[in-house]
């Protein structure tokens, strides 16, 4: 739950308004259509209202429409699944082609300054 409400904030402090994106595209739009789209998003609701409304928006994964093409974020997301995973999946292949090497000979040189190196340098992958 603290995450979620930590995200909302966050989307909430970043600068301008969200109807500045839809705006961008067309400069000349009237305060009035800005008014529009902010009711039309809710945006226009006291802040835990608009909160309570994301939450059950969320647990539904009804993401919303994108603000760039008009077109459901959950169908943006569904089609860019299939590389997202087979990145993942050459990425834990890399990673266990790696690791295990790594393990097995700092745990054959146990206490030297390989082990210490490796240890060192493989703390710093998972920070990275």
């Amino acid at each position: 739950m603290g995450i979620t409400i930590i995200t909302f904030s966050v989307i909430h402090i970043a600068p301008g308004r969200p109807t500045d994106l839809e705006a961008q595209f067309n400069p000349k739009v009237s305060m009035e259509a800005r008014e529009r789209i902010a009711h039309l998003y809710g945006l226009d609701k006291p802040l835990h209202i608009q909160y309570i409304e994301w939450l059950k928006r969320f647990a539904r994964f009804d993401f919303g429409i994108s603000f760039m093409d008009s077109r459901p974020v959950m169908e943006k997301i569904l089609e860019r699944i299939p590389i997202t995973l087979i990145i993942e999946l050459f990425s834990m292949i890399l990673i266990l082609l790696i690791g295990i090497p790594i393990g097995i000979s700092s745990a054959v040189k146990e206490g030297s300054f390989y082990d210490r190196f490796m240890t060192v340098f493989v703390f710093i992958g998972f920070a990275v």
